[in-house]
């Protein structure tokens, strides 16, 4: 009955859910920010813009922090 459920029980890397939220997050303030470009206050705008940049600045330090963590991991398998 359930031949085509494949189920993946290695464990993700640390900070992938984080960064999946946060980019689902960035997405929708893109959604948000596209859509009301031509109706929305200009404060409202600049906020929505400043919290996108913020948001890919946490991205990006979260993969990078992903990365360090990988290298480690990988390091102390080397070393056993």
């Amino acid at each position: 009955m359930y031949k085509n459920v494949i189920i993946d029980l290695k464990p993700l890397p640390v900070l992938e859910e984080l960064i999946s939220d946060l980019t689902n997050k960035m997405l929708s303030l893109k959604k948000v920010l596209r859509d009301n470009r031509g109706y929305a206050d200009t404060d409202i705008v600049d906020v929505l813009e400043s919290n996108i940049c913020l948001l890919n600045e946490v991205i990006e330090r979260c993969y990078a922090q992903q990365e360090l963590i990988n290298a480690r991991a990988e390091q102390i398998i080397g070393l056993n």
